[in-house]
């Protein structure tokens, strides 16, 4: 989706196109016009005074399809300060927060395959909501004007605060405080964020009903931001199985709102495979005793309880950084490998040691059963969110 940085320059390439069109600047005929290149088209814009830019959103997850960390069409507790669907992180005032993502293909006033819900249960309180950009992905916005936008809808009339953070010059680029929110504060209030973490301008209350409407908030990058964070935030608690659902959420180089237009799911899948990824199916959540569909595998290469070693396991794409490993076992209750072949489990698994943020290895000690040319099976999580 191409914009054009300058709307008095795009005003004037379409009121003089065809005073623009010929060197000798007569009038380009209609003829000459339906053949106009990208390349002569580029020209003659340039020529207006305009630049030409891609509308890309430096989001990802926009559209909440992909929730890895659950089964994504089922109400999940979420763990504070973890994602809800890929790249979102929740925090939240007084326990607890389910998600869930929600069919859209029938509701009025979306365009999007899925939206994300959030569900405030057991008490009363705040909720926040925000995606935190990478920083070798931040600093190319410094100094430029972006817009935040994503459509909302609540169980009722609420007022939603919405801002652009970031990570200021002081703290580390791409370490973020574990606990981005220190304290919610009274309704009205906004809340206290973790160090060196502040509202870039200001942060703007959105009026928020039954119905779908479209949101935004625009600011200037400031010159050293580190990281930016798009936040979105419950003004006043909410009540237990209140909901706030969110779609169609970007971030963009403009100041205005954007027609919002997905990334082929291939690629949203493979941004978001930079911070999580898994070995289960993409709709399974991650579990013991879940079975070996995309389970990593290798083959005993000796005979009891010896030590035995996998072959290296690349991921999809490069990680963020080496990323923290969790074990399933494909087969039983526990996080041990899973001797397919004498249908008994090893021991003593490990991975950190051979573990980067290109790929993992295996390792463990067989069973007492276990015989040479055996399959052996184990489920995993690498987890590399910031």
């Amino acid at each position: 989706m191409a914009q054009w940085d300058s709307y008095n320059a795009l005003g004037t390439l379409l009121g003089n196109l065809t005073l623009l069109g010929r060197d000798d600047g007569q009038a380009l005929p209609a003829d000459e016009i339906k053949t106009l290149t990208p390349a002569k088209l580029l020209e003659i814009l340039i020529s207006a005074g305009g630049t030409f830019s891609y509308n890309y959103n430096w989001l990802i997850n926009g559209g909440f399809d992909i929730a890895q960390r659950q089964a994504p069409g089922t109400l999940t507790t979420l763990t504070d300060n973890k994602c809800s669907a890929d790249r979102w992180r929740v925090t939240r005032e007084n326990a607890d927060v389910q998600y869930i993502r929600v069919d859209a293909t029938s509701e009025s006033g979306l365009t999007s395959r899925y939206y994300g819900q959030f569900k405030k249960i057991t008490n009363a309180g705040k909720i926040h909501i925000c995606q935190i950009i990478e920083g070798i992905n931040s600093v190319p916005l410094r100094s430029k004007t972006v817009i935040f936008q994503a459509k909302m809808k609540a169980s009722a009339s609420k007022t939603i605060r919405m801002a652009v953070l970031e990570l200021q010059n002081a703290g580390s680029m791409d370490t973020i405080p574990a606990t981005l929110v220190t304290a919610f504060g009274a309704d009205s209030t906004d809340p206290t964020l973790g160090a060196n973490v502040a509202v870039i301008t200001a942060a703007e209350s959105k009026s928020v009903t039954t119905s779908w409407q479209s949101f935004s908030v625009s600011v200037t990058v400031p010159t050293n931001s580190k990281n930016i964070i798009c936040a979105i935030w419950s003004d006043a608690d909410f009540a237990a199985n209140d909901t706030l659902s969110i779609a169609e959420a970007g971030l963009f180089t403009a100041s205005v709102v954007q027609a919002w237009t997905p990334r082929l799911f291939g690629e949203e899948l493979r941004l978001a495979y930079r911070y999580y990824w898994k070995s289960f199916p993409l709709e399974t959540a991650p579990a013991q005793n879940a079975g070996t569909t995309g389970s990593a595998r290798f083959i005993a290469t000796r005979a009891g309880a010896s030590s035995l070693f996998g072959h290296m396991n690349k991921y999809p794409v490069q990680m963020f950084t080496n990323p923290t490993i969790t074990t399933y076992n494909p087969s039983a209750a526990n996080a041990q490998v899973r001797d397919a072949g004498s249908l008994v489990d090893c021991s003593s698994i490990g991975i950190a040691a051979i573990s980067n943020d290109a790929g993992f290895a295996i390792a463990c000690t067989g069973n007492a059963a276990t015989a040479v040319g055996n399959q052996l099976d184990v489920h995993i999580t690498a987890d590399a969110e910031l």
